[in-house]
């Protein structure tokens, strides 16, 4: 059996796609479920017996809140800000945090406009970074599913909306995607575009997460989360779909050369 049926499979699903498919489905449906389940426990928050004991809770917050806003020196929060998203390039920086903090700081038009540009500088670094010395590992689990790689390599429209949803989809590793392109020799000014495009609701979200932390159970606390998981599900279904018409067409054109193969003799 050829080595790329040994991942698409033949003229039927093999079990490990059977069980990607289950895999990504099922947490799929988590994160939507939990996006439902957070906005109920909001309004549950409303209630009156439940909002009365959540009083000393918000007045603890409320300290350490005015403790943040009294930090002497914000320029150099901004700057730590991007020491982090530039350490990133080498170290598993958790960039949640980092957005979240942003917004605990600043106000939200500000903190979306640090995260903004120290998002840009990673995706930046490592897109060259790619450029210069390749794609690294996962263009090497590419070269395993031929019609991918062809089609990121021809720099169809399809591969711009690719970008996007590997951006949406969470936990998709940030510097290994912009490494690829790099690699591919993408056009470096629609590479970022579309990357913060795709990063942009959980950009906004976070730091809106981030300012609104200090109220937790709130409307304005809880929306933002149940935004990124709902999109992050949807995307997730969306990434599931087009790796199933990818395998599809070469299971399609694989019987149809078979099929050729036995008309010819």
């Amino acid at each position: 059996m050829p080595r790329d049926n040994k991942f698409l499979g033949g003229t039927d699903l093999t079990d490990r796609e059977l069980t990607r498919r289950k895999l990504l489905n099922i947490l799929a449906c988590v994160l939507l479920i939990l996006a439902v389940a957070l906005l109920v426990l909001t309004f549950l928050m409303q209630i009156n017996d439940v909002s009365s004991a959540y009083e000393e809770v918000l007045s603890r917050l409320a300290e350490f809140e005015a403790a943040v806003a009294s930090i002497p020196s914000k320029w150099l929060v901004i700057l730590v800000i991007f020491l982090i998203y530039i350490g990133k390039v080498m170290i598993p920086l958790p960039i949640t945090a980092v957005c979240v903090i942003a917004g605990m700081v600043f106000p939200t038009p500000v903190a979306v406009a640090v995260n903004f540009v120290g998002m840009a500088i990673l995706l930046t670094i490592k897109f060259y970074w790619g450029r210069h010395l390749g794609g690294g590992t996962i263009h090497k689990i590419l070269t395993r599913y031929d019609n991918v790689r062809r089609m990121m390599e021809s720099g169809k429209r399809s591969t711009d909306w690719i970008l996007v949803l590997f951006r949406l989809v969470p936990y998709f590793p940030i510097n290994s995607i912009s490494q690829l392109y790099g690699a591919l020799e993408y056009d470096y000014w629609k590479f970022l575009l579309l990357s913060l495009l795709g990063f942009t609701p959980k950009i906004i979200s976070y730091s809106m997460i981030g300012r609104h932390v200090y109220n937790p159970f709130s409307l304005a606390f809880m929306l933002p989360i149940v935004i990124i998981f709902t999109i992050s599900g949807v995307s997730i279904l969306a990434v599931n779909k087009f790796i199933d018409i990818v395998a599809n067409n070469k299971n399609k054109k694989t019987a149809e050369a078979v099929s050729a193969g036995k008309d010819e003799k």
